[in-house]
């Protein structure tokens, strides 16, 4: 399996004199919606569909809830979840206030059989798989 990528072109750091230049992205497929993940887990599990949604929106509120205290939450066989914020840098303790705080984002870490897996997935230029395809 490979994951595909199309190169775009990009404008650069005009600081270091690049005006231009060529990056990888990946290739965006269809959104996954909840419906879809219900369906491929009760029919992966033999769970009713029902079952399945329910614990799904408990997790969701779970994870909610405990990030928004401050902690971080952990699935062995899926990775953490944890808050992260963007401020604004001042120069005296005093002027550090919530007003400083840009964003706050939910991150998540993938565990380490996720990232192994990606780490072995090869990457194809989704170019060059059309231009296959057309001949």
């Amino acid at each position: 399996m490979a994951l595909q990528y199309r190169v775009k072109r990009m404008q650069m750091n005009y600081k270091e004199g690049k005006p231009e230049g060529f990056q990888a992205q990946m290739v965006k497929q269809p959104i996954v919606r909840e419906d879809n993940l219900v369906e491929y887990i009760a029919n992966s599990t033999n769970l009713p569909r029902s079952t399945v949604l329910a614990c799904t929106m408990a997790i969701a509120d779970a994870i909610k809830l405990y990030v928004i205290h401050g902690h971080r939450v952990s699935f062995k066989h899926f990775g953490k979840f944890h808050l992260k914020v963007q401020n604004t840098c001042v120069d005296t303790l005093e002027e550090c206030q919530a007003d400083t705080v840009k964003r706050i984002q939910l991150c998540f870490t993938p565990n380490e059989d996720i990232k192994r897996v990606l780490n072995k997935t090869g990457l194809v230029n989704y170019a060059s798989l059309n231009d296959s395809n057309n001949d």
